[in-house]
């Protein structure tokens, strides 16, 4: 029985920071993906790691979102593993695949791993550069032109030109003016 390690990069926990605990876990060999793919049959080194384990292996893990980033994926990585009799082991969690668990237990894991997804899928979002958050109502030129239009019509009777209401009007100018 050998216990294999998989690391991938994430906004919570670094390369190194992951390979220490799990060194410390007692893995003999850890696969560190460099890549940034999203599903798990385009990772390269979790396919790599999969193959090298035989029946009663463990594969260990910090947290389950290092694995994919569904939970459909999750579900066919569990299930592969369970088909070559392998163990997963999440290390920080405290999961560990063929253990049994409650209800309770197995919806804690997966609320956590839901979250930890979502702080990934926003983290790569930020870091293409993609906005968070619903789109302003008013551009930046329709704020300039609001701006010169309020100076002879009052601030609803511009709202209502625009099609926002007096209050979202008033909070875009004043974020305009604050950005001058």
């Amino acid at each position: 029985m050998k216990k294999i390690g998989y690391i991938q990069s994430t906004s919570r926990l670094e390369i190194e920071e992951q390979s220490e605990l799990l060194i410390s876990q007692g893995c003999s060999k850890i696969y560190v993906e460099t890549s940034k793919n999203l599903h798990y049959k385009d990772k390269q080194k979790l396919q790599d790691a999969i193959d090298s384990l035989s029946s009663g292996d463990i594969l260990a893990v910090t947290r389950l979102s290092i694995l994919c980033i569904s939970v459909q994926s999750l579900l066919e990585v569990l299930f592969e593993l369970e088909d070559k009799d392998v163990t997963l082991e999440v290390v920080q969690q405290q999961f560990i695949s063929k253990d049994t668990h409650t209800l309770d237990e197995l919806l804690l894991y997966l609320i956590e791993f839901i979250e930890d997804i979502k702080v990934e899928k926003r983290s790569i979002g930020l870091l293409n550069g993609k906005r968070v958050g619903r789109p302003p109502k008013l551009t930046k030129q329709q704020v300039v032109k609001a701006i010169e239009l309020k100076h002879n019509q009052s601030s609803k009777q511009v709202a209502t030109r625009f099609g926002v209401g007096r209050s979202t009007l008033l909070r875009h100018i004043a974020k305009q003016k604050k950005a001058s």
